[in-house]
């Protein structure tokens, strides 16, 4: 199951566990607090950068108002947290997309905002170990991104939609339009957070999915995926990843953001008591903080 019933925790404490660099094994949230090195790319278009005045400081913008979009982020392979990973991982990161009304102010097409963000675990033996890397040069498609050799998640809001999809070595898995199910609007200029658990189920995996809408604001949690089924993604034999993101637009626009990302390996099913006391003492800690800044 995900994360949050793992350690039978509610989603509130995951959010607040998921905003801290000590809980990722690779972490960056743009204001210098980053573990692992990156390169951004752009293949055309407006070249992504790093923004300051978000609602937690500095920004990553991908995408930009203009035409024809493709960039990237590109972690270096993260000596710690690449292989094999026989317990699982989750992978957490807070997008913001811009709507259709500022997409059609910036001249912009088709009476939608687009294309949309994708985001996944590369094999290094593809993609590369370290520097910039970009799969969706070349007319790779971010928001739906079956790239070979990696397993992605994407974020497609062309047409009016609010589509997630998952996508495992090439093929497409299994999408949702969460603004049908749950409500959801994937491009409203508010930064929404995603926690993506992918659990080991024999030679394959099982993947649960949250989005937590208005993170910042005010916070509400939808279970997108339940026990998906990743045939043939074997974390047990995982080869070596690095963490890649990506956006693009086309005739139509979309700021494309994105912060806070972490990728960690799941603990083990139980956590030895000092481990346990120290996520009480920090959980602890957390609700001291956020009560004094309320005070």
């Amino acid at each position: 199951m995900i994360l949050r019933y793992f350690f039978n925790i509610p989603a509130i404490t995951l959010f607040l566990l998921s905003s801290t660099s000590a809980n990722a094994t690779l972490f960056e949230d743009f204001d210098g607090g980053g573990t692992t090195p990156f390169t951004l790319t752009n293949t055309s278009g407006g070249a992504p950068s790093i923004i300051g005045g978000g609602p937690s400081g500095n920004f990553l913008r991908l995408t930009n108002l203009n035409g024809s979009n493709n960039n990237s982020i590109a972690f270096d392979e993260e000596a710690s947290q690449t292989g094999p990973a026989p317990t699982g991982l989750v992978l957490s990161f807070d997008f913001r997309m811009t709507d259709d009304a500022t997409n059609a102010a910036a001249g912009g097409c088709c009476g939608s905002a687009a294309d949309g963000l994708g985001i996944g675990i590369f094999s290094t033996a593809t993609y590369g170990s370290t520097g910039g890397s970009n799969p969706g040069a070349g007319g790779g498609i971010w928001e739906r991104p079956s790239f070979a050799d990696a397993f992605t998640i994407g974020l497609d809001i062309f047409q009016n939609i609010d589509v997630v999809n998952l996508n495992w070595a090439g093929v497409q898995i299994t999408e949702i339009d969460v603004g049908l199910s749950f409500g959801l609007d994937l491009n409203d200029n508010i930064f929404h957070r995603a926690i993506v658990t992918i659990n080991p189920d024999a030679g394959n995996a099982l993947v649960n999915m949250d989005i937590i809408s208005d993170v910042f604001g005010t916070p509400s949690t939808q279970n997108i995926f339940t026990d998906q089924a990743i045939a043939g993604l074997d974390l047990t034999s995982l080869p070596n990843y690095r963490l890649i993101a990506g956006g693009r637009t086309g005739g139509a626009f979309t700021e494309g953001d994105m912060d806070n990302i972490s990728l960690a390996s799941i603990p083990t099913l139980v956590p030895e008591p000092t481990t346990i006391a120290l996520m009480g003492l920090g959980l602890a800690g957390i609700g001291f903080a956020r009560k004094k800044k309320q005070n």
